[in-house]
C-alpha cells in the first residue's frame, strides 16, 4: 500500500506533453522532407545533402540556377546560344537599291555627274545637252521611235561643220568628210558601258516615266518606245559603197528610191556612214539585250 507521508506522483507532466509534441512534428516533417526534397532545396544545399537525393532535385537546382542567370541577364550552361540570324537572300538583277530622286526640274547636275560613271562624256563636251536633259531625250526617243527626227529636242546638239558632198564626171555623191562630222557622236555611244548604263536607266526610271506621262499615248509605255526607237535604228541598212544624190531644189535627195524612202530618223542614222553606224548598232543590240534580259531570282538557302 502506498505511504501516506509521500505526496502522490502525477501519471503526467506538461513537459512531458510538450516534448512529445515536439518528436511528432520532427518525425512528421522529417517524412515530408525526404519525400518531396524538392520543396526544401535550399536547406537540402546548406545541409550538403543534394548528392543523396534523387535526380530529380538536381534538376530543380539547376533549373533555379538557369532561372536566375536568366534574370541576371546571363546565359547558364543549360542555355543553348543561338547565333544571329543572316539574311542570306540576294537581290534579283532587276532590283535596284532605293535612291532619293531630285525633282524632274532639278535633276540635270546629277544625271550629268552619273553620266561620267557609265560613259566618256569628255567627246561630247561641246555637243551634249546641259538642260533638261531628261525630258529633252524622252521627247526625242518617243518621236525617234515613230521614225520623226527633230533635232531641237535632240540631247546630243548637231555637228558643226556643214554637210559635205563629192563630185565625179559628173554625178554627187555623200563625202567621207561629212561621215567624219559623226566620228565623236559614235564615239561617245560606243563608249556606253551597257550594264552601267541600263542600271542608271532604271534608276532614273521614275523620272523618265514622269517626263513621259506628259506626252504618252494612251497605253503606252516607255519602256516600249525605248525598244521600238531601237529597233529603227537597227533597221538602218549599213552602205559601204559610195551613196549617189540628186539635187532637184535646195534639198539633196538619195538616188536610191529604197533609201529616200527611209523615214526621217533612219536618214539621219545614215548620215552617219558606214563605220560609225556599225558602231552604234553594235551598242544598242548590247544595251538591248541587257535591258530585256529577265529578272533572275534567286532560291538557293544556306543552311
Amino acid at each position: 500500500m502506498p505511504y501516506p507521508d509521500l505526496p502522490k506522483e502525477k501519471s503526467y507532466s506538461w513537459f512531458n506533453i510538450l516534448l512529445i509534441i515536439i518528436c511528432i512534428s520532427m518525425f512528421g516533417y522529417s517524412i515530408y522532407f525526404f519525400t518531396y526534397p524538392e520543396q526544401n532545396h535550399k536547406l537540402i544545399e546548406r545541409l550538403g545533402l543534394s548528392t543523396l537525393l534523387s535526380p530529380s532535385s538536381t534538376k530543380l537546382n539547376e533549373n533555379t540556377s538557369t532561372s536566375s542567370q536568366q534574370l541576371q541577364g546571363q546565359p547558364s550552361a543549360m542555355q543553348t546560344v543561338q547565333p544571329p540570324i543572316v539574311s542570306t537572300t540576294e537581290p534579283t538583277v532587276d532590283e535596284q537599291p532605293i535612291v532619293e530622286l531630285p525633282a524632274l526640274v532639278e535633276s540635270d547636275p546629277e544625271v550629268l555627274l552619273s553620266m561620267q560613271e557609265f560613259s566618256q562624256p569628255e567627246l561630247m563636251n561641246n555637243r551634249m545637252l546641259q538642260n533638261g536633259i531628261i525630258s529633252s531625250t524622252v521627247v526625242f526617243i518617243d518621236n525617234f521611235s515613230r521614225g520623226d527626227f527633230i533635232a531641237s529636242f535632240s540631247p546630243l546638239l548637231p555637228p558643226i561643220l556643214p554637210f559635205v558632198i563629192d563630185t565625179k564626171a559628173g554625178q554627187t555623191f555623200v563625202s567621207q568628210k561629212s561621215y567624219q562630222r559623226y566620228d565623236n557622236y559614235a564615239n561617245y555611244i560606243d563608249s556606253l558601258d551597257s550594264e552601267k548604263f541600263v542600271e542608271a536607266y532604271k534608276t532614273y526610271k521614275p523620272l523618265i516615266d514622269e517626263s513621259y506621262s506628259e506626252i504618252a499615248r494612251p497605253g503606252s509605255e516607255f519602256h516600249d518606245i525605248l525598244n521600238n526607237a531601237i529597233d529603227v535604228a537597227l533597221s538602218v541598212p549599213v552602205i559601204k559603197q559610195p551613196i549617189s544624190l540628186h539635187s532637184p531644189s535646195v534639198m539633196y535627195l538619195f538616188d536610191d528610191p529604197s533609201l529616200e524612202a527611209l523615214n526621217d530618223a533612219q536618214k539621219l542614222m545614215l548620215r552617219f556612214g558606214p563605220d560609225n553606224l556599225t558602231k552604234i548598232q553594235n551598242k544598242l543590240k548590247e544595251i538591248q539585250a541587257v535591258l530585256n534580259k529577265p529578272a533572275v531570282e534567286t532560291s538557293e538557302f544556306t543552311e
